[in-house]
C-alpha cells in the first residue's frame, strides 16, 4: 500500500500544483505540506479534510483506503463557489439511485 506522504505527493503532481498551492488552498503553511509528504507527520484530521476539499476526493482515498481509479481531479484552473462546493458534498452523500434521478433531472432542464 502506498504511504501517505506518496500519495499526496502524487495526487498534488497529478493535479498540476505546487506544495505552496496546496498550502494556500487548505489555509495552512508550505511546510506543513512538506512534512506530510516527506513523512515526517502525519495531519490531523482538519488538515484531512481540507486535503479532500483542495482535491476532491474521499480521505479514504488520502490514507489508502480506496483504489486510484475512484478519484478524478479536476484541474481547470477554475474557481469554485461556495454554492458549487455544497452541491457536490451534497450530490456525494445521495445513493446511487438518487445520484441517477439528479443527473437525468439536470439533463432534462438543459434540454
Amino acid at each position: 500500500m502506498e504511504d501517505f506522504g506518496n500519495r499526496l505527493k502524487n495526487i498534488r503532481k497529478n493535479a498540476g500544483m505546487t506544495q505552496v498551492q496546496v498550502a494556500e488552498i487548505c489555509g495552512i503553511s508550505q511546510s506543513n505540506v512538506n512534512t506530510w509528504e516527506n513523512g515526517r507527520s502525519l495531519p490531523l484530521p482538519e488538515g484531512l479534510i481540507a486535503l479532500a476539499n483542495c482535491f476532491g476526493c474521499s480521505i479514504d482515498y488520502l490514507l489508502g483506503r480506496e483504489s486510484e481509479e475512484s478519484i478524478i481531479v479536476i484541474n481547470d484552473n477554475k474557481t469554485y463557489t461556495a454554492e458549487e462546493k455544497n452541491l457536490i458534498n451534497m450530490y456525494r452523500q445521495l445513493n446511487s439511485k438518487k445520484k441517477d434521478a439528479v443527473i437525468d433531472f439536470i439533463k432534462w432542464q438543459l434540454s
